[in-house]
């Protein structure tokens, strides 16, 4: 629960709930353990939204009353800094149940407090930082007719990830019609150094073998393919630019046929969260291009997404930030781990880890001196990450060049505790449930030593220190 830390690390948040008596959005401050504070409230029209879950939600008729605003404005200021990094940040905790409050682009809305704004995770448990060397996936997959120019965003997006990322390399996807113009706009950043490849389209009679191979947890054609140019190699970070889709509640995107032999296909959650965990990714982000006809899609799926695995989630609008600069502040967020963020990034709405973007050897504050670790239950270390990955597992999922193996079972460790293990010390454990997973670990780790035998010697991916909350 997103109240576990805000409440145990001390986060200055803000508290947007839902009044289903009177239908209201209520917004209210928080700090830690303090009881939250109503500070404002308006009724969901107010908002822009439509009267019932089935209607459009229009991101362009979205916005919060300037009576709001100025009370949010005068509390957020007072709530003070984060205890840790970045100090600037504003931790946004949207309970359930929701209704639709949860689909808007607050980062956007709330950009008048002058303060970037993070939202705070379904679970304390802190992804595994990828190491130094980073593989991305960039997946392009949008309609002639859309109004934007599929080969231009790759290059801009492939562009932010060359310049801010060290030791990067960059895998492209997209339409078969826009591969070769692809290819061309990404030369010169090959030229500068960077390690971009532009996969080639799938020849047609393909997607049935691939499906065959893949199994059926993945059947859309398009990423039966990912998979296979992968081939077993590990992908840190896949970046989806895609339309998305809304219905009844419901968060989805869009592919397009890879072949003359597919057809469109509308990708849900579970496919999803089941090619990221192959791949052993501990990001995804959705980049919203012009002409898409659901933001709000994107952020509901990436809501879903965020609710059953660890990392981070990302929704980017392209229309707010054309030239990704917004981006590329976030990846000097999450990799380079500054002091302060210095800037609102009203175009990203991002669920992570608070102590995923940490400063290295920063460890949240004990609660209340003498009481128990609040780790120590959940199963986690001090710092957040999963107390089932044992040492070799952990250096390996992140060091061992290009293979997704190590990675994968560290993805479905992370996920399976989210699953079955409380995410507050308030609630019973499952000790069957730790046993077995205990159980797995202890076995992936002697299957790591075995493959790897200098894993365990290797230097820490990060300076995060490993104390506490061992089961």
């Amino acid at each position: 629960m997103a109240m576990a830390l805000r409440s145990e690390i001390g986060l200055p948040t803000l508290r947007i709930s839902l009044d289903h008596g009177s239908s209201d959005a209520v917004f209210s401050v928080v700090r830690g353990r303090e009881r939250p504070r109503e500070v404002a409230r308006c009724t969901l029209r107010a908002l822009g939204l439509p009267r019932s879950v089935f209607g459009r939600v229009d991101d362009a008729a979205l916005a919060v009353p300037d009576d709001v605003l100025a009370r949010l404005r005068a509390e957020a200021a007072d709530l003070g800094e984060s205890p840790i990094p970045p100090r600037d940040v504003l931790w946004l905790e949207i309970p359930v149940p929701r209704g639709e409050v949860h689909v808007l682009p607050w980062e956007r809305l709330l950009a008048p407090l002058d303060r970037p704004v993070f939202r705070l995770p379904f679970h304390p448990v802190r992804a595994e930082r990828p190491g130094p060397h980073l593989d991305i996936a960039i997946c392009c997959s949008l309609p002639a007719d859309g109004g934007a120019d599929p080969p231009d965003l790759v290059a801009r997006l492939t562009g932010q990830y060359v310049a801010y990322t060290p030791g990067v390399r960059v895998h492209v996807f997209t339409d078969a019609e826009w591969a070769r113009a692809t290819r061309a706009v990404v030369e010169p950043l090959r030229a500068g150094g960077g390690d971009v490849v532009v996969h080639a389209p799938p020849t047609p009679g393909s997607a049935g073998r691939r499906a065959r191979r893949h199994g059926p947890a993945v059947a859309t054609p398009w990423l039966t393919w990912l998979l296979e140019e992968l081939d077993g190699h590990r992908v840190d970070v896949v970046h989806l630019v895609v339309q998305g889709h809304l219905a009844d509640g419901h968060g989805a995107f869009v592919l397009r046929p890879t072949t003359p032999d597919d057809i469109p296909a509308f990708v849900e959650p579970t496919e999803l969260v089941e090619v990221l965990t192959r791949v052993g990714a501990v990001a995804v982000t959705f980049s919203a291009p012009p002409g898409n006809p659901s933001t709000a899609g994107l952020r509901e799926l990436a809501d879903e997404l965020a609710s059953v695995r660890p990392g981070l989630t990302t929704v980017h609008d392209l229309v707010a930030d054309p030239s990704a600069e917004q981006i590329g502040a976030a990846l000097r967020t999450i990799f380079v781990r500054p002091e302060r963020i210095g800037r609102t990034l009203p175009a990203l709405t991002s669920w992570v880890h608070p102590l995923f973007v940490e400063t290295p050897g920063t460890t949240p504050p004990d609660a209340e001196p003498g009481r128990q670790r609040w780790t120590a239950e959940m199963r986690l270390l001090r710092d957040g990450r999963s107390a089932f990955l044992h040492e070799s597992t952990r250096r390996a999922a992140t060091q061992v060049e290009q293979e997704s193996w190590v990675a994968s079972a560290a993805r479905s460790i992370e996920q399976l505790q989210m699953s079955w293990l409380p995410a507050a010390v308030d609630r019973p454990v499952d000790h069957a449930a730790a046993e077995a997973l205990e159980r797995v670990s202890r076995l992936l780790e002697q299957s790591v030593q075995q493959a790897y035998p200098g894993a365990e010697d290797a230097p820490p991916p990060d300076a995060a220190p490993p104390d506490g909350g061992q089961p």
